[in-house]
């Protein structure tokens, strides 16, 4: 199987989300799990943020799910410590209320996006205390419909409009933020996107080619660059 172009120009940055390691390890490390822990992180792709979670945590232990075979290969040969499971979030058999921290960053896709994901994250963390480490994007400013074009027809419902309307879609599904929101700067934005329309851009093929030009014409256009926003939530159920 031939990695898509997205999995390929990744390879250029440390996640598949714009956020800085300084917020991501610095979100991580004050996480409060307890001895033991169990961690799942859904949509986990290489799992790069699980990895992290359980070096930070030791003792924890994890599960990855993510349906892309070639994502999870890469997890393996970056030597993840965790159970890996090729398999859709919905049928990986994950038991509800089992786990101590639940991981989903730049992944509701695979709940069926926002906002549902909020509430299949919440019933799989542990009652009374459970964490949900959940990464998601929003619209920093209401997008134009040739933004929207841009990104292949998206809609302007899939992400709320602005951080505090996705603090209140994660306190509407019995969710609590715990911690202040880590949120992508305009700096995390440029290094990510412009790294992996340069990373692809090395490809000599139609769909990195084709995956570069998105995003290169995509920033062209006006507020190009300053309509999505990303944020990373500490969520106590």
């Amino acid at each position: 199987m031939t990695e898509s172009a997205s999995l390929r120009a990744h390879a250029a940055v440390p996640f598949m989300n714009p956020l800085s390691e300084a917020d991501v390890d610095g979100a991580i490390a004050g996480l409060e799990l307890p001895a033991g822990a169990r961690v799942v992180e859904t949509g986990c792709g290489a799992a790069v943020l699980l990895r992290r979670v359980l070096a930070a945590h030791p003792g924890a232990s994890g599960v990855g799910v993510d349906p892309d075979g070639e994502a999870l290969a890469r997890a393996r040969a970056a030597g993840v410590d965790a159970e890996l499971i090729e398999a859709r979030a919905q049928d990986a058999g994950l038991r509800e209320g089992a786990f101590d921290l639940v991981v989903n960053v730049a992944a509701s896709h695979a709940h069926g996006g926002f906002p549902d994901a909020l509430r299949e994250l919440r019933a799989l963390a542990r009652p009374h205390g459970g964490l949900v480490l959940f990464g998601e994007g929003f619209w920093a400013r209401e997008p134009s419909p040739a933004f929207l074009d841009a990104l292949g027809g998206a809609t302007a419902d899939e992400l709320p409009l602005g951080l505090d309307a996705l603090l209140d879609a994660a306190r509407a599904a019995g969710l609590a933020p715990v911690a202040p929101p880590r949120v992508a700067s305009a700096a995390d934005w440029a290094a990510y996107e412009d790294g992996l329309a340069a990373e692809a851009e090395r490809y000599d093929d139609a769909e990195a080619r084709d995956y570069a030009a998105r995003i290169r014409a995509r920033h062209a256009l006006p507020y190009g660059r300053d309509t999505f926003g990303f944020a990373l939530l500490v969520l106590q159920r």
